[in-house]
């Protein structure tokens, strides 16, 4: 008895050493824990630093040309088999040549200088033979584009992807047709959205008063287009709206009401439901911030030259990619906004999902201006918006970059800003950056522009 007493008080003893211990323990893990949070800071802004260094040590983005002009090459055009070379080359750069120096070019020209065909449904005809896609844009997407001077840009793209109004290929745009005489027609919901940084006047006064109310002139005959002017693109999605009211307030005499109230009901639900594709060629600072004044070498035709702007033009670019990202197209639920609740159209809906991708942002510049300074590939933003508060916002990044091909877009033509002067862009490349979250995959991406482009390097 008095050994097993001695044994049971021996035992309890060393449970209490041991449970004495295991508090010491724990509170000495406390410490520690709380001495280890001041400096988790510290530690996540180092880990940040890593992030950071990771991704500019981040490959860049597979580089892919056209088809078509891979094609062109192949058929023997000078102009385009030396751009594929020095893609290709890593060793010694090839000598360029200008666009306008391709056979296709020179075609499109001959073309232009022919005779238009006046009777009725002809020209109509040829506008369908051209197919509803042109290189990174095809027919159901809901595009914008951004500072696209004279306009000529959204002229390309609308003569694919937009609808042209009913009268427009009659003989006479006077006559109306017969089922416009029974029955109003509803307004077609708007898929392109034109949008340069100057006012009407400004253009006009740049690029010639003719040759801006000609480009116009051909915009108007699609339904689904509409172009606004004085659109800020590090205010875009505000900066939409106030051009709208704005044009409605300037046609207030020959416009009523209700007309009114239904374009800017239009143009609110095209960026509610989000862009499939926002563009901007060749973005550029050509104004001083707040005086609105002209900075003086975008007055000569020298904008983004001056090493003094370098900063300016990459974080406004850097905004733009951000905003634009806050504006794409969320998921891919309402591609087809013009299908009605039946079987056929949920079919057909369907077959559509099946093309459709993440929302993209395409900045179009010319990779051997400031190379070091502007890098457009390595630029990334966070999107904008309310996010998870235990996720990080997800990133807009480059995953892929195009060489530019301006006879994709003819009749495309660059210009300065401010000075009706072209320049060259034969080392233009077009990045196309996504927002990188779940939704996104690289292969379904891939996978929608093979007939288009053809991947060059890895």
């Amino acid at each position: 008895m008095t050994i097993e007493t001695t044994t049971t008080t021996t035992t309890t003893t060393k449970r209490c050493c041991v449970g004495r211990e295991e508090k010491r323990g724990r509170r000495k893990r406390r410490r520690l824990l709380r001495d280890d949070d001041d400096d988790d800071d510290d530690d996540d802004d180092d880990d940040d630093d890593e992030e950071e260094e990771e991704e500019t040590e981040r490959p860049p983005p597979p580089t892919f040309a056209y088809r078509a002009q891979l094609r062109c090459a192949k058929d023997g055009c000078d102009a385009c088999e030396r751009k594929m070379r020095n893609a290709k080359t890593t060793t010694k750069m090839v000598r360029l040549k200008r666009p306008e120096e391709c056979e296709r070019f020179k075609t499109f020209q001959k073309k232009k200088k022919k005779k238009k065909k006046t009777l009725n449904g002809q020209e109509e005809e040829e506008e369908k033979e051209k197919g509803n896609h042109i290189g990174l844009y095809e027919k159901g997407d809901r595009i914008l584009t951004v500072g696209d001077g004279d306009l000529t840009f959204s002229l390309s793209v609308a003569t694919r992807v937009g609808t042209a109004k009913r009268d427009t290929f009659n003989k006479d745009n006077t006559e109306t047709t017969t089922t416009t005489k029974k029955k109003k027609k509803k307004k077609k919901k708007i898929k392109v959205i034109a949008t340069t940084h100057e006012t009407r006047e400004s253009l006009e006064r740049t690029y010639g008063r003719d040759a801006v109310r000609a480009t116009l002139k051909e915009l108007e005959k699609y339904e689904d287009v509409v172009v606004l002017h004085g659109v800020d693109a590090a205010k875009l999605k505000e900066s939409v709206m106030d051009a709208a009211k704005k044009k409605m307030k300037n046609t207030k005499n020959t416009t009523t009401d209700a007309e009114t109230g239904d374009f800017l009901r239009r143009v609110k639900k095209c960026t509610e439901k989000g862009f499939n594709k926002i563009v901007w060629n060749f973005p550029c600072v050509s104004r001083e911030e707040g005086s609105g004044e002209a900075k003086d070498g975008a007055k000569q035709g020298a904008d983004g030259r001056n090493p003094g702007d370098v900063e300016l033009n990459r974080n406004l670019t850097l905004t733009f990619i951000a905003n634009a990202a806050a504006m794409l197209k969320k998921n891919n639920d309402d591609f087809n906004d013009d299908a009605q609740e039946s079987k056929k159209t949920k079919k057909k809906t369907k077959k559509k999902k099946k093309k459709t991708c993440a929302g993209e942002v395409h900045v179009t510049h010319k990779v051997g201006m400031h190379p070091s300074s502007w890098n457009v590939p390595s630029l990334k933003a966070t999107t904008l918006g309310p996010s998870n508060a235990r996720r990080k916002a997800p990133v807009v990044r480059a995953v892929a970059s195009v060489f530019f091909d301006r006879m994709v877009y003819l009749p495309y033509k660059p210009r300065k800003a401010l000075v009706a002067k072209s320049f060259s862009i034969a080392d233009a490349k077009t990045f196309i950056f996504c927002v990188e979250d779940e939704q996104f995959s690289f292969e379904r991406w891939l996978e929608r522009r093979r007939d288009v482009l053809e991947q060059l390097s890895s």
